[in-house]
């Protein structure tokens, strides 16, 4: 099994074409197909809730929303267990300016998952279109432009934007089932396990197997930032001269990263209240979601 640390090489000159455009990078078929895909799925699901009878039909759009929004998750979270965990090739890969088309991919699939979650969650509103939420996507879709347009850090994308999606589908069936109680009716064991399966995946991914990846990540990203020049009006880099990249992109990530850990350990110990409460049978908090639903 591979867990996905490298050696730390030195940055080498390049020798081959190193960095994307952004209009290469918002015309790229990945990411128009998946935006035109999810944008059908959702379109599709929607008619389909808003059908009588349906257990949707109450919201028709946040049903759709939550269906489609789980597809390229699964996908990025299936692609990036496959190469953090199994790819040998990520053994000798450079963490920082390497190059790998599974990692370019990953990031492109998250661009276009982005682009539609955007503008959709803001036209269906709610909890969809709460700042802190809408803010999020957009500093994902930055950062994952970025990490195609510089090549810098595309070999962390395996586990940032691929490995720790695993707890992502899971949570939006979780909000499903407490948004819409009789889905939750239809199908109790499942909701049940659903919840138990979030809790475990969150807590691998964005917790236990978070903290030497990210311990990584910081080591890596300071050494780029004392150690290496940055200069954006260098890119696209040619074989004369070895990748750069702006200071603020790396300092953005790194600000990022440290209040997304912060807030991964604060939802932590609010599952672990959860968990309490399930534990020594206390139905209050599961009344107060119904309630809210």
């Amino acid at each position: 099994m591979v867990l996905g640390f490298s050696k730390k090489k030195m940055v080498e000159v390049p020798t081959s074409y190193i960095g994307r455009s952004y209009g290469e990078i918002y015309s790229d078929p990945i990411v128009i197909g998946v935006c035109g895909g999810m944008t059908i799925m959702y379109l599709i699901l929607r008619k389909v809730f808003s059908e009588r009878g349906s257990k949707f039909a109450r919201n028709p759009s946040l049903a759709a929303h939550g269906f489609t929004f789980c597809a390229p998750f699964i996908y990025l979270s299936s692609m990036g267990i496959r190469y953090w965990f199994f790819d040998d090739s990520l053994m000798t890969m450079d963490r920082t300016f390497g190059y790998h088309q599974g990692a370019e991919r990953i990031a492109l699939v998250m661009v276009g998952a982005q682009i539609f979650d955007i503008p959709s969650s803001l036209l269906i509103g709610g909890a969809l279109a709460s700042p802190t939420f809408i803010a999020h996507h957009i500093t994902v879709l930055w950062l994952a432009t970025q990490a195609i347009h510089y090549q810098f850090v595309l070999y962390y994308g395996f586990y940032f934007l691929g490995v720790i999606e695993l707890s992502t589908p899971l949570l939006a069936f979780v909000d499903m089932f407490r948004d819409f109680p009789k889905f939750a009716d239809m199908f109790p064991i499942t909701n049940e396990i659903c919840r138990v399966l979030f809790a475990i995946a969150f807590f691998s991914v964005r917790i236990f197997l978070w903290i030497p990846a990210s311990i990584c990540f910081w080591k890596d990203a300071l050494d780029v930032l004392f150690n290496f020049a940055t200069n954006a009006s260098k890119i696209p880099f040619s074989a004369e001269q070895p990748p750069t990249v702006p200071k603020y992109v790396i300092f953005f990530w790194l600000f990022v990263h440290a209040g997304l850990s912060s807030l991964q350990w604060y939802w932590a110990t609010k599952i672990l209240r959860a968990i309490y409460a399930m534990a020594i049978g206390d139905k209050s908090q599961r009344e107060n979601e119904a309630k809210g639903a």
